[in-house]
């Protein structure tokens, strides 16, 4: 009788243990408060009680992994015991998903885009102008680059002017480019705009294959909250998206923020050969949604389209810098390659957005939109399937 028993407590015991440990599974979410953040999550690092007015976090231990204080986000791993949890002792805080970001680019094959922005009619064989009208004109513009990083010894980058940049990814020192995406878009942005009249930040929010968090998207926006000036010219460069359909509150309004505050930002309409409407940032009013086309002003076969879309702009086979091995086989300073996607129509846009902030450096996001599409060459977008509502321009 007494080794039955304690064979019976010895596997209850075991069963319990068992109950206690296992805990289920943590997903990333990223969560809105309308307090201040590190209080917030100061409290839910703690490992005392002793937390102002958050008594009931201190026995969680989650990490925040990402603290966004201008637009009052943060990011964490959580179970579903934990966001009960969470939600119990801070009802008023707001949950969503936190999902992967992609650029949108692909490896394609000679470069005719800055021919084509020059003319209202097809390639004349000009490109446009790369010198200021006067030495020392116009203002200074800043890009910031929210990509792969760029890779800043590329020769193509040798009279560019780099300031401030951060990486969300890795955390290094410097935002390099393993990918090679970011140095491509920041290549061609560079050749658009006039010369010596831009300042390039390069914030690193994807991997070396090109994708990343939603949460990192949001913390690279914050970045340049903290960062950007009333007083200087800014644009943000977002040649990626969010997973086709998926919509963020917590996306839309930091975008509003940036662009309340002056930022323009240029977004991808997305190569899903969908309705660009499903991508987001680029879904958010505020922004300028670029398709893409080539140069015989037929719409990319990939690319998305519908009313979300404002514009196209050059997008199919376009030379750029190689910084990172998704690009090319063989990256280097020296090496160059051909990609096709809305990602190099973004990067178009947003040179050509430089030179007009060059002129009127305190042109308002929302004008500038508004001087795009009613300027843009109208009806010249021909063939493929467009979705109802997309704008010939």
């Amino acid at each position: 009788m007494r080794v039955l028993l304690a064979l019976i407590c010895a596997s209850t015991l075991a069963l319990c243990n068992t109950l206690v440990t296992a805990s289920p599974v943590r997903k990333p979410y990223i969560v809105s408060y309308d307090g201040a953040v590190d209080d917030l999550c100061d409290a839910l690092e703690s490992t005392t009680k002793q937390m102002n007015n958050f008594h009931c976090l201190w026995h969680l231990k989650i990490k925040c992994r990402r603290r966004m204080r201008f637009a009052r986000l943060f990011a964490v791993f959580a179970n579903d015991n934990e966001l009960n949890a969470l939600r119990a002792c801070v009802p008023t805080l707001d949950f969503e998903e936190d999902v992967e970001v992609f650029s949108q680019g692909v490896s394609s094959w000679s470069s005719w885009a800055s021919d084509r922005l020059n003319s209202r009619d097809g390639l004349d064989g000009k490109s446009l102008p790369r010198d200021p009208p006067e030495d020392g004109y116009g203002s200074i513009v800043h890009v910031y680059l929210l990509d792969t990083g760029v890779r800043r010894t590329h020769v193509e980058f040798k009279d560019q002017a780099f300031g401030r940049g951060v990486d969300l990814v890795d955390d290094d020192a410097e935002p390099d480019d393993c990918d090679g995406h970011g140095s491509h878009v920041a290549s061609t942005i560079n050749q658009i705009a006039y010369s010596g009249k831009t300042v390039l930040h390069s914030v690193r929010v994807l991997d070396c294959h090109g994708n990343g968090e939603l949460s990192g998207l949001i913390e690279g926006l914050e970045w340049v909250l903290g960062v950007a000036t009333p007083s200087e010219p800014a644009v943000v460069s977002l040649a990626l998206g969010v997973r086709d359909g998926i919509w963020s509150r917590a996306l839309e309004r930091v975008v509003q923020t940036l662009t309340g505050r002056g930022v323009f930002i240029v977004c991808a309409a997305g190569n899903q050969k969908g309705d660009a409407c499903a991508i987001s940032p680029g879904n958010v009013a505020e922004t300028l949604t670029v398709a893409a086309s080539d140069s015989t002003d037929a719409p990319y076969a990939y690319g998305n389209s519908g009313r979300c879309v404002d514009l196209f702009a050059p997008g199919v086979q376009i030379l750029g810098a190689c910084g990172g091995s998704t690009a090319c086989e063989h990256p280097s300073d020296t090496a160059y390659a051909f990609q096709s996607g809305t990602s190099m129509a973004v990067a178009h846009a947003v040179g050509a957005a430089t030179r007009l902030l060059m002129f009127s450096p305190r042109m308002s996001p929302e004008n500038l939109k508004k001087h795009f599409t009613s300027t843009a060459s109208r009806d010249k977008i021909r063939g493929g399937s467009l979705l109802p509502g997309t704008p010939n321009l």
